[in-house]
């Protein structure tokens, strides 16, 4: 079948290796499409498929392969090369950087690959989604992630991503195919479907979509800080770092990735304040920075004070709402005014008893020394009770000593 561009066996109960070329490369010379993922294929990935130099996209993903990934030296115009979720070993090639210059779509999730992020990396210029999620990766983040030019642009999004229980565009088929023309290129229109973690949940995306530019570290043995210049990326849509042990500060300037939906470093070492700046996030819509060593108050903002609780949950030095624990300061405020309100409450009682006391004195007091027939009466009626009392306290004590 030397006509043959693209070949699409996905979704099956296909077991076995996949058979040898036998060196009869020219008979699939124009093959541009492979997907032979969602079955039991296991062995080793043919070296033969390294030299199918018109292939655009080989999706591989959730199979069985285990060993190395063989070198596809000619693949120049790979677009999409998905092999996630199988038994893969080794480290990450730094010929991917060097060689498949062309590629949007980096996907090794789930395998078993370990050492360090290759810094060749930082080569495909053109890389959208870069997921090396759940494997055994170690080091620290490369300082060059910030030339991957795709991510630094801002997308000015056309229709909402496509995928399998989102939103989907607006117009009929007609009009689909000609706004898909307008954003990708032929070999992005017949690319298998992406299986991504986004906002905490796994969601599949049909197709490459120039819209969508995602980071997924997550699930590794990564260490150190996360570099400043990781916020270079700022048309980044997605950042997953979480389930690492990256220690440090959340960077300060985290408020110019503007295009950030979904942010998650939960379950690391991070420390510090959570930065001001991550309530200018206005299209934010997941946050995730539970259990790690976070204190200090949260900040509020207008995306920040939609978030629950569990965002939070992990770092018992966090206060502020929504965790319901006033902060330390805020505390020491309404005990200064609740003292204040007392102190001023005794204030006001001691006042009036004190002015009352000064006017019923004196009511009586100024009446008496107004009026000399009012004083005279009045002290003659003292002097007869004072006299009334002497006499009958007299009798009773006689009474009582004649007993």
């Amino acid at each position: 079948m030397s006509s043959i561009v693209l070949l699409d066996l996905s979704h099956n109960n296909l077991s076995g290796e996949i058979p040898k070329c036998n060196g009869n490369i020219s008979s699939y010379k124009m093959l541009k499409f492979i997907s032979l993922s969602y079955n039991n294929l296991s062995g080793s990935i043919p070296h033969w498929i390294g030299n199918l130099q018109r292939l655009l996209s080989l999706n591989l993903n959730n199979n069985v392969f285990r060993g190395e990934i063989p070198l596809f030296k000619n693949c120049n115009k790979l677009i999409t090369l998905d092999l996630g979720e199988n038994y893969l070993t080794g480290s990450i090639p730094l010929w991917i950087g060097e060689k498949l210059l062309s590629l949007k779509i980096l996907r090794l999730h789930s395998n078993k690959f370990h050492g360090s992020i290759p810094l060749e990396l930082s080569k495909l210029k053109n890389l959208q989604i870069l997921d090396l999620a759940n494997n055994f990766l170690s080091g620290s983040i490369p300082k060059s992630f910030k030339f991957l030019n795709s991510m630094v642009i801002q997308n000015k999004r056309l229709a909402p991503p496509i995928y399998n229980d989102g939103p989907s565009f607006p117009f009929n088929d007609n009009e689909v195919f000609m706004a898909m023309n307008l954003i990708f290129s032929p070999g992005e229109l017949l690319s298998d479907s992406i299986k991504i973690d986004i906002k905490g949940v796994v969601r599949e995306f049909k197709g490459i979509l120039s819209l969508v530019n995602i980071i997924d570290l997550s699930c590794n043995n990564l260490t150190g800080e996360v570099p400043i210049e990781l916020m270079s990326l700022v048309g980044l849509m997605s950042l997953n770092l979480s389930r690492n042990q990256f220690t440090g500060k959340i960077p300060k300037k985290i408020g110019v990735m503007q295009s950030l939906e979904s942010l998650d470093l939960s379950w690391n070492y991070f420390s510090g304040n959570i930065p001001e700046s991550i309530a200018t996030l206005s299209a934010l819509s997941y946050l995730n920075l539970s259990y790690n060593q976070l204190f200090g108050s949260i900040p509020t903002g207008t995306q920040l004070d939609t978030f629950h609780e569990s965002s939070y949950y992990g770092n018992p030095k966090l206060c502020g709402e929504p965790l319901h624990k006033i902060c330390e300061n805020d505390e020491h405020k309404i005990n200064d005014e609740g003292d204040n309100s007392q102190d001023d409450d005794r204030f006001g009682l001691y006042l009036g008893m004190g002015l009352g006391f000064v006017v019923g004195l004196w009511s009586v007091l100024g009446t008496l020394l107004l009026k000399r027939s009012w004083a005279t009466t009045y002290f003659q009626f003292l002097d007869k009770v004072i006299d009334n009392i002497y006499v009958f306290v007299n009798i009773k004590v006689n009474q009582w000593f004649n007993k």
